[in-house]
């Protein structure tokens, strides 16, 4: 067993620990004879009755009832996380992104879960980084299957934490008269099952269409991996995305936003004048001209 280990379940790890403290606290067995008897290391049967560590990784216990908070946790670490068990036996969960709003949101998530305030750093490469210890969130999120008993329950926040991790609003605007305004939503990620799972959730639960597609490989993202896509693009489907969805990140919902009520008020012919007086091409982005002007009120809230 001590080479093996790591590679227990949960459950077999936390039933070894108990046996542990029993014969350590219950009949002062000396740790070296537990260590024998149980076929144990001797260091890890040290360090659970010094109370060093424990199988759970971290004595904050995660709540993992099904919530909105632990639903969209799935879904941004299923898109945008890093699961990592190192050789030491400690279950890391990491989330490094350049996006702060949605370094807050997963940092709220993981606080709301753990019952356990977290905060949000920024490295030297300018990433937000989210990270947190625990081996109970890591199996739980290694899992499909106990996920989906809580994406069953919260499917909207799930699609919405995917979504904010691989997903956005594509907009093209050509600058000549007659180019038409283009615009879908789109979700992109190399797991093909996935995306068919995501596709049939927001079908099933909220009426959404989207095709799945290959999309093109790209050498600075993707080299011997296919990449895959969910395209949203009738009109009808983006604006029930828009309104039972949405992003939780706040320049991309403003986007998907702007660009309904363009399409809803000017069609596509002559939105796309209207996209360009409102935001500027930066690169491969659009950015907002006037941060502060405000837009189209009452209806949408698109000043926020």
């Amino acid at each position: 067993m001590p080479s093996r280990l790591q590679d227990l379940s949960l459950d077999a790890r936390v039933r070894a620990y108990a046996r542990v403290l029993r014969l350590r606290h219950d009949r002062r067995v000396p740790c070296e004879t537990i260590a024998k008897l149980l076929d144990l290391p001797s260091s890890t049967v040290y360090n659970w009755i010094t109370g060093k560590n424990s199988p759970l990784g971290s004595f904050v216990i995660p709540t993992l009832t099904p919530s909105p908070s632990l639903s969209y946790l799935a879904g941004a670490m299923l898109g945008d996380g890093d699961l990592i068990r190192t050789t030491s036996y400690h279950y890391l969960l990491r989330l490094r992104v350049k996006d702060l709003d949605f370094a807050e949101k997963v940092c709220s998530c993981f606080g709301s879960v753990l019952g356990k305030p977290k905060i949000v750093r920024k490295d030297s490469h300018g990433f937000y980084l989210v990270r947190v210890w625990s081996c109970i969130l890591y199996e739980y999120l290694s899992y499909t299957g106990a996920i989906r008993k809580t994406v069953d329950r919260f499917p909207s926040e799930f699609v919405q934490g995917f979504a904010d991790a691989e997903g956005s609003p594509a907009i093209s605007a050509g600058h000549s008269r007659n180019s038409s305004f283009g615009f879908y939503i789109v979700i992109v990620n190399t797991d093909v099952r996935l995306l068919k799972w995501i596709s049939r959730l927001m079908k099933s639960r909220f009426g959404i269409d989207s095709r799945l597609l290959e999309g093109k490989k790209h050498r600075s993202m993707w080299s011997k991996v296919p990449c895959y896509y969910l395209k949203i693009g009738r009109r009808s489907d983006q604006e029930l995305f828009a309104d039972r969805i949405g992003f939780a990140i706040r320049r991309k919902q403003r986007k998907m936003l702007i660009a309904l009520e363009l399409l809803r008020r000017f069609g596509p012919s002559k939105a796309g004048a209207e996209w360009r007086r409102i935001f500027k091409k930066r690169g491969r982005l659009w950015i907002i001209r006037n941060s502060g002007e405000k837009l189209w009120s009452p209806g949408r809230d698109l000043n926020s």
